[in-house]
C-alpha cells in the first residue's frame, strides 16, 4: 500500500521522501452550539427556540463577542424506539450558533455563558491559527530541506556526487499514518514519529496546531571523481 503511494512513475537517479512537522499555539477558536426545543406543537417549539436563541445572542453582545453567527431555524419530529415501537416525542426547533474567540483566555467564560443562557448542546470546539498560510509554506520548506539531507546521506554511502532536483512531487504526509509498513497490532505510530524535521522548539501546548508537508523528491547523480 505504502510502496504503491508513494512511487515516482519512472525513476531514475535518486528517489528520497522529505516531511515536516510544526506544531503552534491557536489564537482562536470556533466553537459550535445549538439551542434546540421540543413541544408538542410546531408553533410552541418555535417559539421556545427563538426565545433561547434571543437570550444566547444577547449574552454574547454583552459579553462583546462580535464575531457569531446564527443559522435559519429548522424544525423536525422527534421520535424514539421502543423496542420495536416508534414514539412521537415532539417537534425540535434548532438554532444553531458558531462563535468566534480570539481571547481564548475568556474560552470556559463564554461557553459556560452560552449554555447558561440557553444553549442545549456544544457540538465542537476547534481552535485555529491565523499564521496558517505561512505555516505551510515553511512546513514545505522544510520538508525538502529534510529530503536533500536525506539524499546526501545515500549518495555519499553509495559513492555517487548528488546532482540537482528532477522531480518533486507532493504528498499528503497522512499516508504515512494509512501505510501497513508503519502499523503494529493494528495501531499506526504517531504522526511526529515518522516524520524527518519536526522544526524548532516546538510549543507543548495540548492545543497546538499540527501543520504537515511532505514531498518525494528526485535527484540526478553523478560518478565521483574521486
Amino acid at each position: 500500500m505504502f510502496e504503491t503511494s508513494l512511487t515516482i512513475e519512472n525513476p531514475y537517479g535518486l528517489s528520497v521522501f522529505g516531511s515536516a512537522l510544526l506544531k503552534v499555539s491557536p489564537d482562536s477558536a470556533l466553537v459550535n452550539a445549538s439551542v434546540t426545543r421540543v413541544e408538542q406543537r410546531p408553533s410552541d417549539s418555535f417559539s421556545k427556540a427563538k426565545e433561547g436563541a434571543r437570550a444566547v445572542a444577547d449574552f454574547l453582545r454583552r459579553s462583546k463577542i462580535d464575531e457569531f453567527g446564527t443559522s435559519r431555524i429548522s424544525l423536525i419530529r422527534e421520535i424514539r424506539f421502543v423496542g420495536n415501537e416508534q414514539r412521537f416525542l415532539g417537534y425540535k426547533a434548532t438554532v444553531d450558533f458558531t462563535v468566534r474567540i480570539t481571547a481564548l483566555d475568556r474560552l470556559e467564560e463564554v461557553v459556560t455563558g452560552v449554555v447558561e443562557a440557553g444553549a442545549n448542546e456544544i457540538a465542537s470546539i476547534r481552535f485555529h491559527t491565523s499564521a496558517l498560510k505561512d505555516l505551510r509554506a515553511q512546513a514545505r520548506r522544510l520538508a525538502i530541506e529534510a529530503a536533500k539531507e536525506k539524499a546526501a546521506i545515500y549518495a555519499s554511502a553509495a559513492g555517487v556526487r548528488l546532482g540537482g532536483i528532477i522531480h518533486i512531487q507532493d504528498v499528503n504526509p497522512q499516508v504515512l499514518q494509512q501505510s501497513e509498513r508503519f502499523r503494529g497490532h493494528g495501531q499506526g505510530q504517531p504522526l511526529q514519529e515518522l516524520i524527518d524535521h519536526d522544526g524548532d522548539k516546538q510549543t507543548l501546548d495540548p492545543s497546538a496546531i499540527e501543520v504537515t508537508a511532505a514531498a518525494l523528491v528526485a535527484f540526478s547523480l553523478e560518478q565521483s571523481s574521486n
